[in-house]
């Protein structure tokens, strides 16, 4: 049984890609939360989301690339 419906996923998809895409990409720790938001749209006594899901969310959607940031090397840095 999906926790979100076919709509509701696809909003979270484009949510997620068009932060990446201005260069804040969401940590997968937070898409749970994210997405018991939505289902308390849908009903306001939804429970959170099982333990597998953000994988499965993941898996479900290949369009999602797990992206590492990496941190800014401090020799680019003129004054240091």
């Amino acid at each position: 049984q999906q926790y979100l419906t076919l709509a509701e996923e696809k909003a979270l998809v484009a949510f997620l890609l068009l932060m990446s895409n201005l260069g804040y990409p969401i940590r997968i720790k937070y898409i749970p939360l994210l997405a018991l938001t939505l289902a308390r749209q849908r009903s306001p006594t939804a429970k959170p989301p099982g333990k597998n899901w953000p994988r499965a969310f993941e898996k479900r959607h290949p369009e999602l690339k797990v992206r590492t940031v990496k941190a800014i090397d401090w020799k680019r840095h003129g004054n240091n």
